[in-house]
């Protein structure tokens, strides 16, 4: 059974129960609570992890002075050849089987980059079975062409995915409210995608040319649970 932390109970509008609500097996546990501020991340709780370039524990953006430590993805110039990039991998590649997704963003107000969530597969080659994204405009897009709700700057951001791997037509319920109008839908997944399995979550400050501000985001509590 998973138990809430007190970052979630910040979220207590939000119908926990959509994903992180019953019982099965974790896959990937990631709350960068035991790194120090300014350090790279430890590795999660369960499964493992990579970063590269501007990637780094910081502070609780709503309480410096909480122990309750996120991880911070940031772009110091437009043209940086490494992105800042996290990868979470689960224990297992999912295949043909459910698994749900969540994590919390945060993305602050002074100097709004995009925050984009990829959903691959494990094994190599590692396909994208899905993309999310928070844009500066405060739009939520998923695979670069449907915009599906908006969010808020410098609020909590709950990302809440439920993939069915098990049939002929998978999909992935979406859920994710930050302030703005809740994005609530279920897209398809390709099936030559799936067919790869789900077994990494990839979050990324994306290059978006040389005229691009620079700033930050920040993550916390990625979870991944395989119901049984």
């Amino acid at each position: 059974m998973t138990h809430l932390t007190p970052r979630w109970r910040l979220l207590a509008a939000l119908p926990i129960v959509f994903a992180l609500g019953g019982c099965g097996t974790t896959v990937l546990l990631d709350k960068f609570d035991t790194g120090t501020v300014g350090s790279a991340p430890a590795q999660p709780t369960t499964g493992s992890s990579t970063v590269t370039g501007h990637a780094a524990i910081a502070a609780n953006p709503q309480d410096p002075a909480s122990a309750d430590h996120w991880l911070r993805l940031s772009r110091t110039s437009p043209t940086e050849s490494t992105l800042s990039e996290y990868f979470g991998a689960f224990t297992e590649n999912v295949t043909k089987k459910k698994v749900s997704v969540d994590l919390v963003g945060f993305v602050p107000s002074s100097a709004p980059i995009m925050l984009t969530v990829f959903f691959e597969s494990k094994v190599q080659p590692q396909i994208p079975l899905m993309h999310i994204d928070l844009l500066p405009n405060g739009n939520i897009r998923v695979n670069d062409n449907q915009i599906i709700g908006t969010f808020k700057f410098d609020t909590l951001v709950g990302f809440f995915i439920n993939f069915d791997l098990t049939g002929t037509s998978p999909s992935a319920s979406i859920l994710i409210r930050g302030g703005g109008n809740d994005a609530n839908t279920t897209v398809a997944i390709p099936v030559n995608a799936a067919n790869f399995g789900l077994g990494q979550v990839h979050i990324r400050a994306p290059f978006e040319g040389v005229n691009a501000p620079n700033g930050s985001f920040l993550v916390n509590d990625i979870f991944a649970l395989k119901p049984n």
